[in-house]
C-alpha cells in the first residue's frame, strides 16, 4: 500500500501536518486509497473568492490550524495546495511550508497531498525534527505539469479562471493544461507558455506550422483557429472542407477575387503546401509573399524582376500567363504601368491575353522596333506581320513586297523614304491595279448557291496572312481572289455586290468604325501609335470564328467574306495636305473630291466624276481621319480580297517522292510531290518565295526550284490553292551524294 506511512501518521502522536509528496502517475491511485481510508478531502480551490483569483491561503492555514476545535472531521486530506504553491514560486512556497511544518494542529490529523514541490524536501529536512514521521515521498515525486495561458478570444481555453484550473488539478490532471487566466504566474516552478492571440494558438496546435503572422489579419487567424478546433486540430481537414484540392491552379483568380476569409484560406493552403505545387512561378511568388494583401500584386508583378535572359524566364512566363488569364483588365493595367520601369525588358513580360496588353505590345514595338520573340508574345500580331505571297498574275511580286513593307511601317509607325518614293512612283504612273479584276467580275463568276455573304467593311489585303493563319487553325479550306474596288474607294460606289445579293447576307461595320469613326474608340490626335490594330485583329478573328461555326453547323456550304474597300494607315502618317487649289472640298479626309476642270494632278485618278488621290496627300476641306483613311487610290485602299471559306477535306496528305534530290549549281533542282487525293493549283513556299507546280497526273506534281543551287535542307509549305496542305523537308545533295557538298559539280 502506498499510504502505509500515512496510516502510521494517523495513529501517531505527531501534532503537525503530514507532508505526502507524490508524482503525477501515482496521484490518482493515492487519492483512491485515501478515499477508501474514509479520509475526506479539503480542496484548496474552495478558498478562491473569485473565479480568477488565487486562494486565500491565510484562510486555508487558519482552517488547518483550528481543525481540532472547529471542524467535524478531525482527519482530512488537503489537495491542490502543492500545485498552487508551485505556481506562486519560491517566496510563497517557503513562507507557507515553513508555517505548516511547525504548525500545531492538536489532536487533528492533516495530510498535505503535494505535487510539484519535491525540490523543497531538502530545505525542509534542514530541520532535524522533520523526519520520516512527518513526511514521505512516493517514488521520485516528479511532476511534469505545464500551463498554457491563452487569451479568451482565441477559443482555445479549456478552463476560464484560476479556480477552474485548480479544480482540474485537484482531480489529478497532469501534462499541459490550457487555461484563460489573468493571474500573475511569472515566478512559477512550472513551465508557463502564453498565447496572446489566435495566431499563437494555431502555432500551438499545429506543431511545425511556420507561416509568419504577417500572412493574415488577426480576424482571419481567429476564424481559422475556430475551424481547427472544430476539425480535430487538422489543417488538412479544414482545407478539404473548403474544397482546396491539390490542383491549385484551377479557378485561380476566382479563388482570390474577393478579400474574404475563404480567399485568404486559399492563400494559406498554397503557402502550406508549397512543396507540392508544380507551377514554378506560383512557388516563386509564394516564397516572396508573406502578406495576403500583396499576393495578387505579386502574382502580376513578380515577373518584372526576372530578366528575359534568365533561364527560368520562359517557364515562368507561361506559368504566369496561365495564372493571370482571368484577371480583370483593370488589374492588368496596373501591371502594365509597373512593367514600364525598365523599357528594354518590358515587352517580354507582356502577354496577348488582354486588350490593354496587346495595345501595350504594339505601342512598344512602334517605339523600340521589332523583336524575334513577338511570335510567342503576340502570335496574332506575328501572323499579321507574316509575309503573304500573292499569286495574281503580273502583280504578284509587286503586291507581295508592297504589303510586306506597308505592314511593317504600320507597326513601327514610321514612313520609310524608299517606300514613299514607290508610292509616288505608282501614283504618277498608269494605275497598275487596273490589271486586277473588279470585285463584281470575281463575284459574278463564282458559284453562289448555298453561300453566306459576309460584308466586312474596310477589309484590305494587308490582313490575308493573318486570315490564312486563323483559317488553318480552324481547319477550314480557303480560296482567295484578289480584286480591285471602284474609285473613289468609298462605300457608296462599292456596295452593289451586297445590294444585288439574293441569298443570306450580313454586313459588319466594326472594322470601318475602328479606322475612321469616333465610335471606334481611337483618335490619331489623342494617340498617334497604331494600337487600333489590336481591335482590328479581334474583329477579324471573330469573323473567322463565325464562319467556322456556320460551316461546322452545315448551315451553308460556303462562307464568302467580301470588302467594299481597304484603308490606308500610312496616308494618315504622311500628314500631307495638297497645296492645289480646288473648286470643291475634299471628301473622306480629303482623299478625293468632286471632279473639277483644268487640273494638273498626275498623281490623281479621274473616275465616277471624282478626282481620287493615289499618293498619300489629302485635299483641303475635310477633317483628318481618326486612325486610317479610305477614298483614295493607294494600293491599300483599292486592292480588296474576296475570301471563300468551306469545310476542309482533312484526309489530304502530301509527300516527297524522293527523300533526297540532286542539286545542280547551274540549273537548280526539281522535286516531285505525291498527293493521296486530287488537288489543283499546287505550289510551295520556301523562305517566303512562291514556286508554282505543274501537274503530271492525278496525284503527282513537279516543282522546278531553279534558284535552289546548294546542297542542304529546305523546309517548305505545300499549298493547294490558298490552302496549306502540309510541310515538307527538301533534302538536296551534290552529285557526289554528299548533302553538305555545295559545289561538288563545279570541279
Amino acid at each position: 500500500m502506498q499510504i502505509d506511512s500515512v496510516k502510521k501518521y494517523l495513529s501517531s502522536p505527531v501534532k503537525t501536518p503530514y507532508f505526502l509528496f507524490v508524482n503525477d502517475s501515482q496521484y490518482t491511485s493515492v487519492l483512491q486509497e485515501l478515499s477508501l481510508a474514509e479520509l475526506p478531502f479539503i480542496t484548496t480551490s474552495r478558498f478562491c473568492n473569485d473565479a480568477d483569483k488565487f486562494p486565500d491561503i491565510d484562510n486555508l492555514l487558519e482552517f488547518i490550524k483550528t481543525a481540532d476545535i472547529k471542524t467535524k472531521d478531525k482527519k482530512f486530506v488537503v489537495i491542490g495546495l502543492g500545485e498552487y504553491l508551485a505556481f506562486r514560486g519560491i517566496t510563497e512556497v517557503t513562507n507557507v511550508l515553513s508555517q505548516l511544518k511547525d504548525m500545531n494542529i492538536g489532536e487533528a490529523k492533516v495530510i498535505l497531498l503535494l505535487r510539484g514541490l519535491v525540490s523543497q524536501i531538502k530545505e525542509l529536512k534542514t530541520d532535524q525534527r522533520f523526519d520520516d514521521r512527518r513526511y514521505s515521498v512516493i517514488d521520485n515525486a516528479e511532476c511534469n505539469l505545464s500551463l498554457l495561458l491563452v487569451d479568451q478570444s482565441t477559443g482555445l481555453s479549456e478552463f476560464t479562471g484560476f479556480r477552474a484550473l485548480l479544480v482540474e488539478l485537484e482531480k489529478g490532471r497532469c501534462g499541459n493544461v490550457v487555461v484563460n487566466s489573468n493571474v500573475n504566474l511569472d515566478s512559477s516552478f512550472f513551465t508557463i507558455n502564453k498565447i496572446n492571440n489566435a495566431y499563437e494558438g494555431i502555432k500551438f496546435i499545429l506543431k511545425g506550422f511556420n507561416l509568419p503572422r504577417s500572412c493574415g489579419s488577426d480576424i482571419y487567424w481567429a476564424e481559422l483557429l475556430v475551424e481547427l478546433n472544430q476539425n480535430n486540430g487538422s489543417l488538412n481537414e479544414v482545407f478539404e472542407k473548403q474544397d482546396f484540392k491539390n490542383n491549385f491552379e484551377t479557378d485561380f483568380y476566382f479563388r482570390l477575387a474577393n478579400d474574404n476569409y475563404h480567399n485568404w484560406l486559399y492563400f494559406i493552403s498554397l503557402k502550406s503546401k508549397i512543396d507540392t505545387i508544380t507551377n514554378g512561378y506560383l512557388r516563386f511568388v509564394l516564397e516572396k509573399t508573406n502578406r495576403y494583401e500583396d499576393f495578387n500584386n505579386n502574382i502580376l508583378n513578380a515577373i518584372i524582376d526576372i530578366p528575359h535572359t534568365d533561364k527560368r524566364f520562359t517557364s515562368f512566363y507561361m506559368e504566369r500567363k496561365t495564372l493571370v488569364a482571368k484577371f480583370p483588365e483593370s488589374d492588368i493595367a496596373n501591371f502594365i504601368i509597373n512593367n514600364r520601369q525598365v523599357v528594354s525588358e518590358s515587352v517580354y513580360k507582356l502577354t496577348d491575353s488582354t486588350r490593354v496588353e496587346r495595345e501595350e505590345i504594339i505601342a512598344w514595338l512602334s517605339k523600340n522596333g521589332l523583336i524575334p520573340q513577338i511570335e510567342s508574345i503576340y502570335p496574332a500580331l506575328s501572323a499579321y506581320m507574316k509575309k503573304y505571297v500573292f499569286k495574281c498574275p503580273e502583280l504578284a511580286d509587286l503586291l507581295t513586297n508592297y504589303f510586306e513593307e506597308y505592314k511593317l511601317q504600320k507597326i513601327i509607325n514610321k514612313l520609310e523614304p524608299n517606300f514613299l518614293d514607290k508610292v509616288d512612283e505608282l501614283a504618277n504612273s498608269p494605275r497598275k491595279f487596273n490589271r486586277l479584276p473588279t470585285r463584281n467580275d470575281v463575284i459574278d463568276s463564282m458559284d453562289k448557291s448555298d453561300t453566306y455573304l459576309y460584308w466586312l467593311d474596310a477589309l484590305g489585303v494587308e490582313y490575308l496572312s493573318f486570315i490564312e493563319t486563323l483559317v488553318q487553325k480552324r481547319g477550314l479550306s480557303i480560296s482567295i481572289n484578289i480584286a480591285r474596288a471602284e474609285l473613289p474607294t468609298i462605300t457608296s460606289f462599292n456596295r452593289d455586290f451586297y445590294d444585288n445579293w439574293q441569298g443570306k447576307k450580313e454586313k459588319n461595320e466594326e472594322l470601318d468604325e475602328i479606322k475612321h469613326k469616333e465610335k471606334g474608340g481611337y483618335n490619331f490626335e489623342n494617340n498617334e501609335l497604331p494600337i487600333h490594330l489590336v481591335k482590328e485583329l479581334d474583329v477579324i478573328t471573330a469573323t473567322i470564328e463565325k464562319a467556322a461555326t456556320e460551316l461546322a453547323l452545315h448551315h451553308y456550304k460556303r462562307f464568302l467574306i467580301v470588302s467594299d474597300h481597304g484603308a490606308s494607315r500610312l496616308a494618315v502618317l504622311r500628314r500631307k495636305e495638297e497645296q492645289y487649289n480646288t473648286d470643291t472640298k475634299g471628301e473622306h479626309s480629303g482623299r478625293c473630291c468632286k471632279l473639277f476642270q483644268s487640273y494638273n494632278l498626275p498623281f490623281a485618278a479621274e473616275e465616277n466624276e471624282y478626282l481620287v488621290l493615289a499618293d498619300y496627300g489629302r485635299f483641303k476641306g475635310s477633317r483628318a481621319a481618326n486612325v486610317e483613311v479610305h477614298g483614295g487610290a493607294s494600293f491599300e485602299e483599292v486592292v480588296v480580297p474576296i475570301i471563300e471559306l468551306t469545310l476542309k477535306n482533312r484526309n489530304i496528305t502530301v509527300k516527297l517522292v524522293n527523300e533526297f534530290v540532286i542539286v545542280d549549281s547551274r540549273t537548280g533542282t526539281e522535286i516531285i510531290l505525291f498527293f493521296n487525293s486530287s488537288v489543283q493549283d499546287v505550289s510551295i513556299v520556301i523562305n517566303k518565295k512562291h514556286y508554282p507546280a505543274s501537274q503530271n497526273d492525278t496525284n503527282h506534281f513537279t516543282v522546278q526550284l531553279t534558284d535552289i543551287k546548294r546542297a542542304g535542307e529546305y523546309p517548305a509549305n505545300v499549298y493547294a490553292g490558298d490552302n496549306l496542305i502540309g510541310e515538307i523537308m527538301i533534302r538536296t545533295q551534290g552529285k557526289s551524294g554528299k548533302i553538305n557538298d555545295a559545289f561538288d559539280d563545279l570541279f
